[in-house]
């Protein structure tokens, strides 16, 4: 594996999460120029954690506010882990919670240093959202680093320096579950339309329609800056996923959308992935149907 000095690689089919589910989407509405409030740095703000596979309990917490106009935070203190094909996961260390220092935003993210619990020696984390309730924490990781967090997780295949989180959900919405789509190409676009929408909107005030996403260099910017690898039609505003119908619906007022990515064909079956503002990607298929993407 070659990896520079500092293994910065992001995650090729970025999936935040979802359910097997049918997902019924709101009519079409007739977006308009009127730009709604919106306080970019408040999209920041609040409780954001990382917990693992099927547990409740988070290994990492980052919380983040607004004091005199700046950002500011603090961070958990965590050992390190990985699973799979390179999903970092945590242990919780008992220490106090450390305050977040350089903390800058721009363009949609914000950065700070951060020390790291060993092995990770810290340095400038990202974190970038993807949506009202998703978003990931992106961290520098050293050649040597990597070599001893691998070692002291044999069962691992791979390491990705990126650590999802979840804002704190609101009662009742614990249900959302890692989707199971196949598809790299169909859930990297979901989540790459997320994440411009956001960084979009940072700028603009407002989300806007896909057309625009393209026409602006939005997409093609944020595809460039957070994603190794990106569907290949991506510069068709009509057809960026041959084989599949992409339709994105945003308020009148910009404040919200929702878009859905399905499969095109004849039979009654057809799968598709959901999405809106909040960041979170559903899957599923019609209902009554069972069984994932084809594979062919």
């Amino acid at each position: 594996m070659n990896l520079p000095r500092t293994a910065m690689t992001y995650l090729v089919a970025m999936v935040a999460g979802g359910i097997a589910a049918t997902i019924t989407l709101a009519p079409a509405l007739t977006q308009t120029s009127r730009a709604s409030t919106f306080d970019p740095e408040s999209a920041f703000v609040g409780t954001w954690t990382a917990t693992k596979p099927n547990e409740s309990i988070p290994f990492l917490t980052l919380k983040l506010r607004e004091s005199g106009g700046k950002l500011i935070g603090t961070i958990s203190h965590f050992k390190i882990g990985v699973v799979g094909t390179g999903r970092i996961i945590g242990s919780q260390v008992m220490a106090a919670e450390s305050p977040v220092s350089d903390l800058t935003v721009s363009a949609g993210e914000v950065g700070f240093a951060w020390s790291g619990d060993p092995p990770l020696h810290g340095g400038h984390v990202k974190f970038l959202v993807q949506g009202t309730k998703v978003a990931y924490l992106l961290i520098p990781v050293s050649i040597e680093e990597m070599k001893k967090i691998m070692s002291d997780s044999p069962g691992a295949s791979g390491f990705i320096p990126i650590i999802w989180m979840r804002r704190n959900p609101e009662a009742g919405n614990g249900n959302e579950h890692e989707s199971s789509v196949e598809k790299w190409e169909i859930t990297t676009e979901a989540s790459l339309i997320n994440a411009a929408e956001f960084q979009y909107r940072f700028a603009n005030g407002i989300y806007v329609d896909y057309s625009t996403l393209l026409r602006s260099g939005q997409l093609q910017n944020t595809g460039a800056r957070q994603f190794t690898l990106v569907p290949k039609n991506l510069q068709s505003a009509t057809d960026p996923l041959p084989g599949y119908l992409l339709r994105l619906m945003v308020s009148p007022d910009g404040s919200s959308y929702q878009f859905s990515i399905q499969e095109k064909t004849s039979a009654d079956c057809a799968a598709g992935v959901f999405s809106d503002e909040t960041g979170v990607i559903f899957d599923g298929r019609t209902l009554g149907c069972s069984g994932k993407w084809r594979t062919d």
